[in-house]
């Protein structure tokens, strides 16, 4: 609660999803790490809803909003990370409500990852996951082209491996630090999301003179026509 009463620290937006997500945000600082001037946000694993998708009130699952919490920090963001696990590869229920409103439209900073690659012990195991994967992100996607699938590694945990898992080692660090590269290139990026931001919020105020404006001559008419009577 500390953290959110904070005025300086930027999160006092969250009171509005109520107590029972303000109870459970936690800040932990680390000054042992190659990184600065960056603040991560990890996000409550997706789950299964228990909850009837039809006719319910998914926010009975966790006691807030799930979705509208992870809209409110991913347009703060300046790169998102949405990581799926091996064992279910994009099929959870929470899953796709993010795919399809939670991240609408702000593609040009999310970045898809499944976690976890060096857990294979066959390249089938891993070309299995990877294309249902692929086959859930196309249900809720609405693009022919899917976008870029980024793949995470413990670093050195696949040495002590054997057969195909060995010798995709440096295919598997290698992509790992392209996803630590745009993690890294954050700060920089704030710049651009800022002008992001302010473009947008510049279209919804044209549009809303637009609709101002035509109803102002729409009113305009009908007082002409009322004084001609």
């Amino acid at each position: 609660p500390a953290l959110v009463g904070d005025a300086d620290l930027g999160f006092t937006g969250l009171r509005r999803f109520g107590a029972n997500l303000v109870n459970h945000v936690r800040l932990k600082i680390r000054r042992d790490l190659s990184i600065s001037d960056i603040m991560v946000v990890d996000s409550p694993g997706m789950i299964d809803s228990p909850v009837p998708l039809l006719g319910a009130d998914r926010s009975r699952d966790r006691g807030y909003e799930f979705t509208k919490v992870i809209r409110w920090f991913a347009e703060r963001a300046d790169v998102v990370l949405l990581f799926f696990d091996p064992d279910k590869p994009g099929t959870t229920g929470e899953t796709l409500d993010a795919m399809t409103t939670a991240l609408v439209g702000l593609d040009h900073k999310t970045h898809i990852v499944l976690n976890k690659v060096d857990a294979f012990e066959h390249v089938h195991d891993f070309a299995r996951a990877y294309g249902s994967l692929c086959w859930n992100l196309s249900k809720v996607i609405p693009r022919k082209d899917l976008p870029r699938i980024y793949t995470m590694c413990t670093p050195g945990h696949a040495r002590e491996g054997e057969g195909a898992l060995r010798e995709a080692l440096p295919e598997l660090e290698a992509a790992r630090a392209e996803l630590l590269n745009e993690v890294h290139r954050a700060p920089l990026r704030r710049v651009d999301n800022s002008i992001t931001r302010l473009n947008d919020a510049a279209g919804r105020l044209r549009m809303h003179l637009t609709m101002i404006e035509a109803v102002r001559k729409e009113v305009r008419g009908v007082r002409v026509k009322w004084n001609a009577l």
